[in-house]
């Protein structure tokens, strides 16, 4: 092997090391966990799901995942398949709650993501990640959170078919920030 050959080897090892490096960088960074990214709806699709597909604005996004067994349709954030299966992630904007427990929202909407992995790929999905602006919560998907899911899916099925569902809550923000506050008789903001 000449000189010139050897440099240029090691010199693109050292490029390809570096690279890596950064790459984990950025996981660390992102909250994502280690593994291979399957899915991205966040600017940056990946196709490898499902399909990529063009939105309104012509812009290329993944395609939802959907589960017609659960009437059920979604799109994660992202999907990273990891040595103990897939994971789903959720990025949240907000700061991370105080008491280190996902507000019940992002733990259902979280939960959500993971039976549409479970179900679209067939593959075990072990936990899921919240990624809040200042940190991360890590959620064991167990089969208590899937039956709350489930039960919480039958609730939303019959809400659907009900001539009248009542406000579920008592927080003036969340009415304020609700896309029905204009019709609804029971708003609170």
């Amino acid at each position: 092997m000449t000189p010139y050959l050897s440099v240029l080897l090691l010199l693109l090892l050292a490029v390809a090391i570096a690279a890596r490096l950064a790459a984990r960088g950025q996981a660390r960074r992102t909250g994502l966990p280690s593994g291979s990214l399957i899915y991205g709806d966040t600017g940056a699709p990946v196709g490898r799901v499902a399909p990529v597909t063009l939105n309104e604005e012509g812009e290329r996004q993944e395609r939802p995942l959907v589960s017609p067994s659960y009437g059920l349709t979604g799109r994660p954030d992202y999907l990273v398949r990891t040595r103990e299966g897939v994971v789903p992630v959720e990025a949240k904007s907000t700061r991370r709650p105080a008491s280190g427990v996902p507000y019940d929202s992002h733990l259902m909407q979280l939960a959500a993501y993971c039976l549409l992995a479970e179900d679209q790929l067939g593959e075990p999905v072990p936990y899921g990640v919240v990624r809040y602006r200042d940190g991360e919560i890590r959620v064991a998907y167990t089969p208590e959170l899937r039956a709350a899911l489930l039960e919480l899916l039958d609730e939303m099925h019959e809400a659907r078919e009900a001539v009248e569902v009542h406000r579920s809550h008592e927080e003036p923000p969340r009415c304020a920030a609700c896309s029905y506050r204009d019709v609804c008789d029971e708003a609170l903001a």
